[in-house]
């Protein structure tokens, strides 16, 4: 039977109520851009971002993208976990998805690479960052964030999100994100 997920936080010693929801305000990537440049080279929303390469010019190497939702099951819950996170678009991808964001877009999807760095996961290889996870990105209905599917593989992200995890996983992974910055 499930229920409101619900834990007391040994951290912080309160009682964090409700299915973790959590995002981040910017893809990786932003931080490879020296900070004296974001302003010029970094053009976000809460939903969008694209990153100019160094000669601060939309080219083929801007990086393209946006934010959606990866949601991992939690056993016995009612809501999933959900990480509110960044992947990339192609160019293309990503201005269908402007031309057409206050449409049904139910039938579209187009494929990504997460582009974050989420506590309690190990990157793919040693040395490799997050954006080496492969996902399709299904769009959704108006005023919905996109949802994210991972690509089949072996990293635990993707099981996690495929099978679903622990209540004592959740609780793990909640405290290490609510309490990491």
């Amino acid at each position: 039977m499930a229920r409101e997920f619900e834990f007391k936080c040994h951290e912080c010693g309160e009682i964090h109520s409700g299915s973790p929801s959590l995002s981040y305000a910017f893809p990786t990537y932003v931080f490879g851009v020296p900070e004296e440049e974001r302003p010029e080279r970094v053009k976000h929303s809460s939903d969008l971002c694209r990153i100019l390469g160094p000669n601060g010019v939309d080219g083929d190497d801007t990086i393209y993208c946006v934010r959606v939702t990866l949601n991992v099951p939690i056993h016995g819950a009612d809501d999933p976990f959900c990480w509110g996170v960044w992947v990339t678009q192609s160019k293309e991808s990503f201005d269908r998805y402007l031309e057409t964001f206050s449409e049904d877009q139910s039938e579209l999807q187009s494929f990504g690479w997460l582009a974050v760095t989420m506590p309690g996961y190990n990157t793919t290889e040693p040395g490799e960052p997050y954006e080496h996870l492969a996902c399709d990105v299904n769009w959704g209905p108006p005023g919905k964030r996109p949802k994210i599917e991972l690509h089949e593989s072996e990293h635990q992200l993707f099981l996690d999100q495929r099978d679903g995890i622990s209540w004592d996983r959740a609780i793990e992974l909640a405290t290490l994100a609510i309490h990491s910055g």
